[in-house]
């Protein structure tokens, strides 16, 4: 009688913890809302410097080396992100969201913002079983990484902070 009951509960609490687990459409939903919010707010203090270009990052990231003042590498743990800074353009800017148009049919989500005349998108696609790319940029500023799906809504949302926090002097 104990080990049925053991079995018993031991597949209930499966059953619930797989309940639990967000799909992969709820989390890019999440961070959707949260890259929305990023890109509303006031931008971030920045608090690193590669070259010339100032901006924010989370306090476990780490920019690399060579790195300028428009091309920008940054880890975190294993994972890179490029920041990639154009200072020709204007916080209206959809130059780098007319770049990605030639992969608009591979994204799963494609997410565009505007407000006080500025311009920002944020835009996944699958790339390999569990990978993704994402893109997240606001006028002349975009960064990209590839990411987990259990990464891809806390990234969207740090990287919109991050671009938002350069200031192109436009």
């Amino acid at each position: 009688m104990p080990r049925r009951l053991g079995m018993i509960i031991l597949l209930a609490s499966a059953g619930f913890l797989a309940a639990c687990g967000a799909t992969m459409e709820e989390r890019v939903q999440e961070g959707i809302d949260d890259t929305r919010a990023a890109f509303e707010a006031e931008p971030e203090n920045a608090n690193e410097t590669a070259d010339r270009t100032e901006f924010y990052l989370p306090g476990e990231y780490t920019v690399e080396d060579p790195s300028d003042e428009n091309n920008i590498i940054v880890t975190e743990g294993g994972d890179s992100f490029v920041l990639f800074v154009n200072p020709n353009e204007a916080p209206d800017s959809q130059l780098f969201y007319e770049l990605q148009q030639p992969l608009a049919e591979e994204w799963i989500a494609n997410e565009t913002f505007q407000e006080n005349e500025r311009f920002g998108f944020v835009t996944v696609r699958e790339v390999a079983e569990d990978r993704f790319e994402i893109v997240a940029s606001a006028g002349g500023v975009k960064m990209t990484t590839l990411s987990e799906e259990s990464d891809v809504a806390d990234n969207m949302e740090w990287m919109m902070k991050t671009v938002r926090s350069v200031d192109t002097g436009n």
